[in-house]
């Protein structure tokens, strides 16, 4: 089952849609343009070969670019996600580990990583 078109991001109370722009080879990107900046977010899935097993690799990439002015420079801030697994492993017990990663990136322990606390 694919993602939602257009996907929805909310950025400080606001929801942002943003529309496929692309989707192939099991990967699709999203875009939105405002007049002052503008919103990607790519969603990528693959697979390789480690020493006999086969990895599948999922990878969630957001990235907002705000425009520069006069008076400021531009500013782009990207975050993303990825993680792998053997293709032999079990979606819930993945599930499980991936839900409780989340659940550690709470705005509070966001802000502590931003303050360089380890």
């Amino acid at each position: 089952m694919a993602f939602a078109d257009p996907l929805v991001v909310t950025i400080n109370a606001v929801a942002k849609s943003l529309p496929r722009i692309n989707n192939d080879n099991y990967g699709s990107e999203y875009f939105l343009r405002e007049s002052t900046q503008e919103f990607r977010m790519k969603i990528r899935n693959s697979n390789y070969n480690s020493n006999g097993t086969v990895k599948d690799r999922h990878n969630l990439e957001f990235t907002q670019t705000i425009y520069a002015t006069a008076t400021t420079p531009q500013v782009e801030r990207k975050v993303y996600t990825t993680f792998e697994h053997n293709r032999s492993d079990t979606d819930a017990g993945l599930l499980q580990m991936l839900n409780g990663f989340v659940g550690v990136e709470t705005s509070a322990n966001l802000q502590k990583l931003l303050n360089y606390e380890s």
